[in-house]
């Protein structure tokens, strides 16, 4: 991530804060039991057709794997991408790394793979 001015700080201040609270587990409202962390859905997009009809519709890519539902176990942001510690005049790092961990909720079984399906499968 490097942000190019104060606009897209600001947004990379957003997802990196969305991604730690997602991660973090849920007070009840009684305070007395924690709720599971948000679950996330990846896939890997690519553009269905260049037809008029469909030029803006992405769909799953046809030869990336796929994934269940997960859960994130580990976040990290490397605010040193360039491998020094240099900032703009308001501290905003020049620019940063995000590493992600993503766990599958359910395991994958065999009859998850579809012959239907024209992809590589999980």
């Amino acid at each position: 991530l490097a942000p190019r001015d104060k606009n897209e700080a600001m947004t990379i201040i957003k997802i990196i804060r969305f991604f730690k609270q997602g991660m973090s587990p849920i007070r009840s409202k009684s305070r007395l039991f924690l709720r599971s962390p948000h679950t996330f859905r990846l896939a890997y997009k690519h553009k269905a057709s260049k037809s008029s009809t469909e030029r803006n519709k992405k769909t799953d890519h046809p030869f990336l794997n796929k994934f269940k539902q997960c859960f994130l176990t580990d976040f990290s942001v490397n605010y040193t991408a360039e491998g020094t510690h240099t900032t703009y005049n308001d501290a905003t790092p020049v620019s940063m790394t995000m590493d992600m961990t993503f766990k599958e909720i359910e395991p994958i079984y065999d009859v998850d793979y579809k012959d239907s399906d024209n992809s590589v499968g999980f």
